[in-house]
């Protein structure tokens, strides 16, 4: 990886723009290496002070638009480390959260292309998101509709282990209510309720992996920047998710609920 140092020499300004434009190239070896993980590391680093994290905030919001899908996958990735620094701005989550749950390419890895990785890089900034959200519904939301999103095929580069950890993330979010801790997974209980004999649709197998890390993670010391979290309402989550996962499994356990 190349490093960006604290030099004073360097333009920061024109680096990270160069950086952002390394964001699209379709040579991984570019996107990855030379420009992905050095944006990572001004961001982590404390190179970049708040307003310069904004307006990088700010671009990395706007590539979510790009024609590009290496673009936009990897603007995702870089605006988690934005968020998790604590630096957010109004409009960064709702236009994060309308193209997360619309992008149609969701390929992982691609042997040309390298990682492309949509929905785990997408999950990494709903889970900064979701740990500081005044409003952790809405992100509970956004991650059930990209579960339920009709997909193309059964995810395979451990998307759903990525997604599930940003939903146990926003669980343990104290701002969220008791009564919403369990009531996100209505969407996903009628989706499991209506399914029909025959093969199993890409959806219902990523959302039940989903879940099914969701359900492991908060029965354990999750953990969050190196920082252990609760969920306070845990047992209730715990009996929710087994319970819509029972549709699906009936013959496996038994249910708690009628």
């Amino acid at each position: 990886m190349t490093r960006v140092t604290n030099d004073p020499a360097v333009d920061l300004d024109a680096t990270v723009l160069t950086l952002l434009d390394g964001l699209e190239a379709p040579d991984p070896a570019v996107r990855d290496e030379g420009s992905t993980w050095p944006l990572i590391d001004l961001v982590t680093s404390g190179t970049l002070d708040d307003q310069r994290l904004r307006t990088l905030g700010e671009s990395l919001v706007k590539r979510l638009e790009h024609p590009r899908v290496e673009a936009r996958s990897f603007a995702a990735l870089v605006l988690a480390y934005v968020v998790r620094a604590g630096v957010e701005e109004p409009g960064w989550f709702s236009r994060f959260a309308r193209w997360y749950v619309t992008e149609r390419e969701v390929t992982g890895y691609d042997p040309q292309r390298g990682w492309v990785h949509v929905v785990a890089h997408g999950a990494d900034a709903l889970a900064a998101f979701g740990h500081t959200a005044r409003r952790p519904r809405h992100v509970l939301d956004a991650a059930v509709e990209r579960m339920l999103n009709p997909e193309p095929s059964v995810w395979r580069e451990q998307e759903d282990d990525r997604l599930g950890y940003a939903i146990a993330v926003t669980l343990a979010n104290s701002q969220l209510s008791a009564e919403d801790a369990v009531a996100w997974l209505d969407p996903v209980r009628h989706a499991f309720a209506a399914g029909e004999p025959g093969p199993v649709p890409p959806f219902a197998t990523n959302t039940m992996r989903t879940l099914r890390m969701v359900h492991l993670l908060i029965a354990t010391r999750l953990l969050y920047a190196d920082t252990e979290l609760s969920v306070s309402n845990a047992e209730a989550v715990r009996e929710a998710l087994a319970d819509v996962l029972h549709v699906v499994t009936p013959w496996m356990w038994r249910a708690t609920r009628n």
